[in-house]
Order: C-alpha cells, then sequence, then structure tokens
C-alpha cells in the first residue's frame, strides 16, 4: 500500500475544518441555551399586594429588571387567605417562590421547619442603618436576620367625621361619648374592631400595663416566657366586656362586617390599620388619629407593631440574585415611591428626607 501525501493532507485540512465547524456549532448552541437559560432563570416572588400597594411593587420590579435584564424579577400575586398555607406546603417540597412578602409574625415558624434562608451574610453595616431599628428587629429571630422590612403597620382609630366632631381622647371619654351616642343613634354602634382576638385587644391590654410575653431576662435570644396571667391582663379584658356589655361594640365582629358598618354610617369608630383605607368607599368622610388614652392607667392603647418584609425561600436556586432583588425592593427608592403611591408607612429612613413624607 502506497502513501499519497497530497490526499492525506486534505484528509486532515477536512478533519480540522469539521472539527472547528463542529467547536463554532457547539459553542454557539451553549450560548443560546446559557441565553434562554437566563431568560428562564427568574428571581420568583409571591406576595399578596392589591390595589395601590401591588401598582407601586409592580412599578418597582420593572425599574429593577430594567437595570438587571439576565436576571428578572417575576412577581406572582397569591391571595392572602391562601398564602401562608401555600409557602409552608410548597417550599419544603422543592416548589414555591425564591422570595416572598409576608409579616413577621411567622418567622419562628418557617425558620423551625428549615423554609426561610438567613441572610446576615449579605447584609453590612450600612444596608442595616437604612431601616428602622424596630422594623428590622422584626425581621430576626435567634440571632440571624431572615428579610428586609417593607412597611411598618398597626391599628389606628378611624372615624366618620360627618357622624362626631372629634374622636375620644380618652377611654372614659369614649365610653360616655358611646353612650351619648346610643341614644342619639339607635342600632348603630360607637365603635367596631376585632374584639375576638388577641391582636385586636392587644392595645387595651398594653394600656392596662400587660404584655404577652415577658422580657428576655438572659438576653441570649431564646424563647421568651409566657405573661399574659396578670392584674392588668385581667383589668383589660373587663374592659373589653363592659364595651360589649354597655354596646359600645358588638359582641362579635369580622373585618368583612367591620368595613360595611363603618361604610354605611353604622359604626362611627373602627379600629383597623392602613388595609382598611382599601375597604372605605369613595364619598365616605373619615379621618384617623391614634387611639385613646386609657383613663385608669394614663398610658396610651398600644397595639402591635407588625412589620411586613420580604423574606427567603431556603430553596431559592440563585441566593446571590435573590438578595439582590431584595436589596432593589427595599432601597430608600422604592420605599418613597410605597410611601406615595400606596400610603405605606415605610421603614426607610431616608425616605422622610423628602419633604411631603417628612
Amino acid at each position: 500500500m502506497t502513501h499519497d501525501r497530497s490526499s492525506g493532507a486534505a484528509a486532515t485540512r477536512a478533519l480540522v475544518a469539521l472539527s472547528l465547524a463542529t467547536l463554532v456549532a457547539l459553542i454557539a448552541s451553549a450560548l443560546g441555551g446559557c441565553e434562554a437559560g437566563e431568560a428562564r432563570r427568574a428571581v420568583v416572588l409571591w406576595h399578596a399586594y392589591s390595589g395601590d400597594e401591588r401598582a407601586a411593587l409592580e412599578a418597582s420590579a420593572a425599574a429593577y429588571n430594567a437595570s438587571e435584564p439576565l436576571v428578572p424579577l417575576e412577581l406572582v400575586a397569591v391571595p392572602y387567605d391562601a398564602f401562608a398555607d401555600k409557602i409552608t406546603s410548597a417550599i419544603p417540597n422543592g416548589n414555591g417562590p425564591d422570595l416572598f412578602i409576608f409579616a413577621h409574625d411567622r418567622i419562628g415558624d418557617w425558620q423551625a421547619a428549615g423554609i426561610i434562608e438567613p441572610i446576615e451574610y449579605w447584609v453590612d453595616e450600612s444596608i442595616a442603618r437604612r431601616f428602622a431599628f424596630d422594623a428590622l428587629a422584626a425581621m430576626a429571630y435567634r440571632r440571624s436576620l431572615y428579610g428586609l422590612p417593607l412597611a411598618a403597620k398597626s391599628v389606628a382609630l378611624f372615624w366618620r367625621t360627618d357622624l362626631m366632631t372629634a374622636p375620644p381622647r380618652t377611654t372614659d371619654e369614649l365610653r360616655a361619648w358611646g353612650t351619648a351616642f346610643r341614644v342619639s343613634y339607635p342600632g348603630r354602634y360607637p365603635l367596631v374592631y376585632q374584639n375576638d382576638d388577641l391582636y385586636g385587644h392587644a392595645p387595651w391590654l398594653h394600656g392596662f400595663g400587660g404584655t404577652v410575653l415577658a422580657e428576655d431576662p438572659t438576653g441570649d435570644g431564646g424563647d421568651d416566657e409566657l405573661a399574659i396571667a396578670s392584674a392588668p391582663a385581667v383589668a383589660s379584658l373587663g374592659f373589653a366586656r363592659r364595651l360589649v356589655t354597655q354596646e359600645i361594640v358588638p359582641a362579635e365582629m369580622t373585618l368583612t362586617l367591620q368595613a360595611t358598618m363603618f361604610n354605611e354610617g353604622k359604626a362611627a369608630l373602627a379600629i383597623s390599620g392602613p388595609w382598611f383605607i382599601g375597604d372605605i368607599q369613595r364619598g365616605v368622610p373619615w379621618a384617623v388619629t391614634t387611639l385613646p388614652i386609657v383613663s385608669e392607667t394614663g398610658r396610651p392603647a398600644a397595639p402591635f407593631l407588625g412589620a411586613e418584609g420580604v423574606l427567603m425561600s431556603t430553596r431559592s436556586r440563585d441566593k446571590d440574585a435573590a438578595f439582590a432583588a431584595m436589596l432593589a425592593l427595599t432601597d430608600d427608592a422604592a420605599a418613597v415611591l410605597r410611601a406615595r403611591r400606596a400610603r405605606q408607612v415605610v421603614p426607610n429612613l431616608g425616605a422622610y428626607d423628602e419633604p411631603d413624607l417628612a
């Protein structure tokens, strides 16, 4: 067998050309797959916002996506009533979102269940200083931080300006005015609030000097002890009972009924939070003020403070990208947008440098 140098060289050139073509095709395929993968690899955030709160959140997400096109933020609205249960069941099974928005009160349960990721690795002092201490502290549990706060929420006193000239400043004024109101407006109630749960009762409990949990004496971040069985707690329950027996408030109340009675003028006062504003119908004349002073103690009726924040799932596929989205949604610019558009009480201290918010 003879060796043909020219044919061998041609074969070699053809093989090299084929290899280069194959390599180029593979690189192009890989790049194309990477681009498609990046388009699919969105950071998914669940929320239960509606109305102006949803619009403000969507505007912030759109601004973020305009600056971070490779890892976009995808918002998914989930009904509030099913939200916590869906989070609890979805994330442990490898489903659910990378991020979600919720109040701080479930952080302990979700931490124990391995649902939420501690984020102190990404948070430095400059980020922490962005927020009011109480709001940021509410996102912490057992010496770890699990969220960045979006809003601080608590109840206040809403009043119909067509049914009264000024709200009561003390609980004695509330009861005296309420008795007169019942005479002037038979069949109507002076006040409506969620008097059948601890959250609704908390302003009176604290105003009488009671508390739910004892302060942690060791400061080690361990579980606090219940301290609700106390004389101030008994006094607060006696006061709440008198409001019912004197027909200042109804014996039972739901959120829907509360809004209906206030809108229809069947109640002059309502204790509720900023979420109540969306339930007030157009044309209803109203104002909002602080809760009254408890006459027996001289203390203000003090509700729970709720902090609502962005939390990260332990199953988040790209935790660095997820935290970048958290950071953008809770920066001062996003907070100013939510404060102006959604009327949220934002925890960002810098937001109040704006004259209209200050």
